[in-house]
């Protein structure tokens, strides 16, 4: 039971024309509620399935997240464009580089070895506050969130910790893989907690709200 996810993609920016989901959300989007809809599914079907995910997750919300995302990666892409440039050469670095002769008066090698212990702790401190400032992308970009912004802040401390700020992974991508995660939860949460309404009252299927779901699921997390 599914559909193609063309279709799915292409009802979502029907019915959500000004939200400017990025593509990479728009396939996850879609992968996720592909897979409800019959395989001849038709436009509303498919607009229902739609629906009762922005329900539980607002999708211009989401969109918003995503802008304030592109945001962030820009400037943090101006950043680092802007410290490559001050960054010497390799061939300045070597040029910098001061031999020791042995032959040098005491006093002289005492200097160089002081300036080399400066450079060596101003490295040091470079790299340190490279890491800070990697921990301030991360902690701003998973606030800036739509999805995760619910989270309470206790188990938004945890979630940021899952985030590795030497991985190869770009700190944005991991967050959207958090999100996912978070959203699958809810999602299955909401699907799964039903209620029919009383045996033989006629009464039809009453939606988990969104707020009760994500109020389960942090529940679930908490243990």
């Amino acid at each position: 039971m599914a559909v193609e996810k063309q279709k799915v993609i292409a009802r979502l920016k029907v019915l959500f024309p000004k939200a400017n989901l990025s593509q990479q959300r728009l396939d996850a989007i879609a992968d996720k509620l592909a897979k409800k809809p019959a395989d001849d599914a038709d436009d509303t079907a498919i607009d229902a399935v739609i629906n009762d995910f922005n329900d539980v997750l607002s999708i211009e919300e989401i969109a918003k997240g995503d802008d304030r995302t592109r945001t962030l990666e820009a400037e943090k892409k101006k950043s680092e464009e802007l410290a490559a440039k001050k960054k010497p050469s390799k061939e300045e670095e070597e040029e910098e580089v001061i031999e020791i002769d042995k032959d040098i008066p005491a006093w002289a090698k005492a200097i160089l070895e002081s300036n080399k212990k400066l450079t060596a702790d101003l490295e040091s401190i470079k790299s340190g506050n490279i890491t800070q400032s990697k921990k301030e992308i991360a902690q701003k970009t998973f606030e800036s969130s739509e999805i995760l912004k619910g989270l309470k802040p206790e188990l938004k401390d945890r979630w940021v910790n899952r985030i590795d700020i030497n991985s190869e992974t770009p700190i944005e991508d991991q967050i959207k893989e958090l999100e996912s995660e978070y959203s699958d939860l809810v999602q299955v949460t909401a699907d799964s907690n039903v209620y029919g309404g009383p045996a033989g009252g006629g009464r039809g299927v009453e939606k988990m709200s969104a707020d009760s779901a994500k109020s389960i699921v942090e529940g679930i997390l908490k243990n």
